[in-house]
């Protein structure tokens, strides 16, 4: 099983953010149950905006693309700014936007058996909510699965009671997100025929 954690950060990979922080805490839930992760930080990459299924661009969109494919778990983390999420992330959502009507190997929409979360970081601005919202209702419409409690939002990082409190909601996030990638890959959606007329 593999999981793969999008930094939608806009500071650069080498800089330390609380983004960056609570995938950290993601990542170990997901070690400890031995889920393969893989992280990418979306911002030092050179993706082309567009609603397109295009890979024949010089971007590095194919590589991004690619992990998304080969991953049982995608997991957004982005920054709250002037509440709204990062512009990073709404440009992987228009990307796989441009993937709506493709199909798997099983005729489904080609995000089927997937499961989404999503981890913002408002830092006391506000607009955490409606962005994860945004990004669940988003990936909901692209196929992909959203457990219970698949998100996490963080406040106030300089809080230590509100610390341990976004621990616990990035565990019992990221158990649910494995759970749900456990029984796709024991039951897969099943392939359902419209036999209805007309």
């Amino acid at each position: 099983m593999k999981a793969l954690l999008l930094n939608c950060s806009l500071e650069k990979g080498h800089n330390e953010t609380e983004t960056e922080t609570l995938l950290n805490k993601s990542a170990l839930v997901f070690q400890k149950e031995q889920v393969d992760i893989e992280r990418v930080h979306l911002r030092d990459f050179q993706i082309t905006f567009g609603i397109t299924s295009n890979l024949d661009g010089n971007d590095d969109w194919p590589f991004i693309f690619k992990k998304i494919c080969e991953a049982d778990i995608i997991l957004f983390a982005t920054p709250i700014t002037l509440g709204e999420k990062s512009s990073i992330a709404t440009l992987i959502i228009e990307r796989l936007q441009g993937y709506h009507d493709m199909k798997n190997k099983k005729g489904q929409q080609l995000f089927y058996n997937k499961v989404g979360g999503v981890i913002a970081v408002e830092q006391g601005e506000g607009g955490a909510r409606l962005a994860v919202q945004s990004i669940i209702y988003s990936l909901s419409m692209l196929g992909f699965t959203i457990p219970p409690h698949s998100s996490t939002i963080c406040s106030d990082p300089y809080d230590t009671d509100s610390t341990a409190q976004t621990g616990q909601k990035v565990f019992r996030m990221c158990s649910n997100l494995i759970n749900f990638a456990e029984i796709f890959d024991f039951s897969p959606i099943p392939l359902i025929e419209d036999t209805s007329q007309v």
